[in-house]
């Protein structure tokens, strides 16, 4: 019994994409990236500070340091 072979498929030369394609995707990244750092900041100044809507939790430092 002969055996089996896997033939690869020839490779097809593609052209790259372009560079400011990859640059902006880097720039959206960086973007998102960001946003979620801040998102998290604020929901871990509200955490720690034990501020609601009504207060924005300024105060709620000194508080802190105060005691």
């Amino acid at each position: 019994m002969p055996s089996e072979r896997w033939v690869s498929p020839p490779v097809v030369a593609r052209e790259a994409s372009p560079a400011w394609i990859a640059v902006w995707r880097f720039r959206l990244l960086a973007l998102v990236l960001l946003v979620a750092v801040v998102v998290l900041a604020v929901i871990a100044f509200r955490q720690v500070t034990g501020a609601n809507a009504q207060d924005p939790g300024i105060d709620a430092i000194g508080a802190l340091l105060l005691r």
